[in-house]
């Protein structure tokens, strides 16, 4: 775990020559070609999902799918975030991801024809790419690059959803928000003077939904991370201001915990 922890923010690609779509700005090519997983694929495979892909824009709270219900598209991500959770019945909120720029969600049930697990919801103001199922199908049917990519990503997400069900069982809170920190550095982080700026709105609650904790909990340990200058927590914004100190404690070589800090 540690040693994933450890590997350099990847710097996100521009869009490489050849790969369009009408639909989409450049920061929005950019944004699908961001995603290690879609950026691996041939040039050729790449312009053939994009030229199947319908653009849809959405804002923050849309949702794009109901637990229980059929999907009928594919969805990358071009710009924003979709929060992948569900309603607890004692009125809690259950996260298991979040997806950004590059990644892709709906194979799965789109391939055996089973209902979707999560609801699948808008996170921020968003820019999608949709292939229906007859699209993908079909080019997984005539396309063996595909169908060995998708197994491939498939195994990906099972190993992230192990890796975050130890996490969660696991570890201290402190670690977890910095290995979640982090996780959203990777996924969401822009360099500034200051740090790395998340840029994503995330208050407490979401974090809280995310990490299976109470929010007066996260509340502690963020305030702590504050004062040990970790992190910058402003209108729903982070920034990690330490990322190598934010490093060790994700791999659990310091403590910080939400109890305040005694003088």
């Amino acid at each position: 775990m540690s040693t994933l922890l450890a590997r350099p923010l990847p710097m996100r690609p521009e869009p490489p020559s050849g790969v369009h779509h009408p639909g989409l700005h450049p920061a929005e090519r950019a944004g699908v070609e961001s995603g290690t997983w879609f950026s691996g694929l041939s040039l050729e495979l790449r312009q053939a999902i994009l030229a199947r892909a319908r653009v849809r824009h959405v804002h923050r709270g849309v949702l794009i799918m109901r637990r229980g219900s059929h999907a009928a598209d594919w969805v990358g991500v071009a710009s924003g975030a979709l929060r992948l959770g569900t309603d607890l019945a004692d009125g809690r909120s259950f996260t298991l991801d979040l997806l950004g720029p590059g990644d892709w969600y709906g194979d799965i049930e789109l391939m055996d024809r089973g209902t979707t697990q999560l609801d699948i919801r808008a996170h921020m103001n968003s820019t999608l790419l949709l292939v229906s199922r007859q699209d993908l199908t079909t080019l997984v049917q005539s396309t063996p690059e595909l169908h060995q990519a998708l197994l491939l990503l498939d195994c990906r997400r099972l190993r992230h959803m192990l890796r975050r069900m130890e996490e969660l069982q696991t570890l201290p809170l402190g670690q977890r928000v910095a290995q979640q920190l982090l996780r959203l550095c990777r996924q969401f982080g822009r360099g500034t003077d200051e740090g790395l700026h998340i840029e994503l709105t995330l208050s407490q609650t979401d974090l809280a939904t995310l990490l299976c904790a109470s929010r007066q909990r996260i509340n502690g340990v963020l305030r702590r991370m504050q004062a040990l200058g970790m992190v910058q927590c402003a209108h729903s914004r982070i920034t990690v201001l330490d990322r190598p100190r934010m490093q060790q404690v994700a791999e659990g070589r310091e403590l910080v915990t939400s109890e305040p800090l005694r003088s």
